[in-house]
């Protein structure tokens, strides 16, 4: 009797540990037949939500694309390597917002306990150099350019986390700017889990070495590592009373964002304007790089802050067809966005539905008498995206601006945003992001039709400066105003 208590005791603590085990985030496999399960529900949301899903590829092709998915599915999978199996058909779709996300528990991980590599880089003429180490000192010489990771070439690793995005279109800024953007959770989910590192660096002047550093959670990081500088809030502006002019920031355009940060837009350009005409400011710059939002009343909004004639942000806006997916059960409720979709957009028509020309989006806007009359400057980069892209284009195609920086992370024909579905995957848990409306803006691109905007002044970050700590965009800004005073 004592035996089998004993023993029933066991088999109970080994359940326990086994059912751990499978719910763990970073080791749960899925089985072939879950994969399919979820994949399919996948290729129906694409095909009955998203409002332009054969762009590059014709649905034959990405159907034909989503069949040898499926039958690739022989073993199980963990959620990663379901989403690496996926990946070449949101590839093929172009849409850097259309992406499928680990699920929750294992984005917690990576955002709190998961071991990661404690650097931050900047990606500069296809190269990485150290931008910052996230931790209480340092290891590192300042901006090195990164040679090898764990013997790793810099650009085999850097091929690896480019490959392991969603582009938009032919565009590969923005995937280099996201690489920037947090570069530890993506070394660590599509090159290697490990402990520690060894980091084969170039500087400066030249010299070569090596370093070994050690991996952190993120919540370590936290603990240890304190922030250059001062935590500004996203709007702000700057005079620049001798020269006569100003530089607007406006690194964020989503509602959201700008709610919590306490800021009413029209109150604060109202304020703006007024500090232009009491400066007699002359030339204005707008900083809107790593801005994005879905919202693009608010870059209607900003621009007003300089428009001179009658604009409109878009000429046209399309949904896939505005009936519920099927999928709907899976998803975060959108009751707002499929209950308004009937009497705004016409019939559907080559699988789309078209918003109405009399739609009051689609009218031309008036300017402000007091608007700003003086120069503009706007400079972007690879993360504008989203309503701050449509700022940028309508600045450059009425000619009301020149833009200077780099490549829109945006495509400059047209892109997809809006609301955003959010299905959860019912067996491997992965969150499919579907944006609802697809954008054209107004005006003409310039460039491949596959490409973000591209400025009238192209300035990129240069290595030399990083090392100094310097804006290269800002800096030369700041010194033609200067000159041309």
């Amino acid at each position: 009797m004592i035996k089998r208590s004993v023993f029933t005791a066991i088999g109970l603590v080994l359940a326990v540990l086994v059912a751990s085990a499978q719910e763990d985030p970073l080791t749960k496999l899925n089985y072939p037949e879950d994969l399919r399960e979820d994949l399919a529900i996948v290729r129906q949301t694409l095909e009955q939500a998203h409002p332009d899903p054969y762009r590059y590829r014709s649905k034959a092709e990405l159907d034909r694309m989503f069949d040898d998915i499926a039958s690739s599915f022989t073993v199980p999978l963990s959620a990663e390597e379901f989403i690496q199996a996926t990946l070449p058909a949101f590839r093929v779709i172009g849409d850097a917002g259309t992406v499928l996300m680990p699920p929750v528990g294992l984005r917690t991980a990576y955002e709190h306990s998961e071991p990661l590599l404690p650097i931050t880089v900047s990606v500069i003429g296809g190269r990485m150099y150290l931008n910052e180490e996230l931790k209480g000192f340092r290891s590192l010489p300042t901006a090195c350019e990164i040679l090898q990771i764990n013997e790793r070439p810099a650009a085999q690793v850097l091929a690896k986390l480019r490959s392991a995005q969603v582009p938009e279109g032919a565009d590969t800024t923005l995937l280099d700017r996201r690489i920037e953007q947090d570069f530890p959770v993506l070394y660590r989910r599509h090159v290697e889990r490990a402990d520690k590192f060894v980091i084969a660096y170039r500087t400066a002047v030249g010299a070569v070495g090596e370093k070994e550093l050690f991996a952190l959670t993120k919540d370590e990081m936290r603990q240890t590592y304190k922030p250059k500088g001062y935590d500004l809030l996203p709007w702000r502006l700057e005079e620049f009373p001798g020269d006569r002019s100003a530089w607007l920031t406006l690194g964020t355009m989503d509602p959201a964002e700008l709610e919590r940060q306490r800021i009413a837009p029209e109150r604060f350009l109202n304020s703006v304007l007024d500090a232009l005409r009491k400066g007699d400011a002359s030339t204005l710059v707008i900083d809107v790089r790593g801005a994005s939002g879905n919202d693009l009343g608010v870059a209607e909004q900003v621009f007003s802050l300089i428009g001179q004639v009658p604009y409109r942000v878009v000429k046209s806006m399309s949904i896939r067809s505005g009936r519920v997916p099927d999928s709907y059960r899976y998803a975060t409720p959108a009751p707002e966005f499929f209950a308004s979709v009937g009497g705004m957009y016409m019939p559907e028509a080559k699988g789309r539905r078209e918003l109405k020309p009399d739609d009051p989006r689609l009218a031309p806007v008036l300017p402000l008498s007091k608007a700003f009359q003086g120069k503009v400057y706007v400079v972007c980069d690879g993360l504008t995206t989203g309503a701050a892209a449509a700022f940028v284009m309508m600045a450059k195609r009425t000619g009301r601006a020149r833009t200077v920086g780099e490549e829109l992370g945006s495509n400059a024909s047209s892109f997809c945003g809006g609301k955003v579905l959010e299905l959860t995957l019912p067996r491997s848990g992965c969150v499919l992001h579907v944006p609802l409306t697809r954008y054209v803006p107004e005006g003409t691109p310039v460039g491949p039709a596959d490409r973000g905007e591209m400025p009238n002044y192209r300035v990129p970050q240069r290595a030399v400066d990083l090392a100094q700590g310097k804006d290269t965009v800002r800096d030369a800004l700041l010194n033609l105003i200067g000159e041309m005073r």
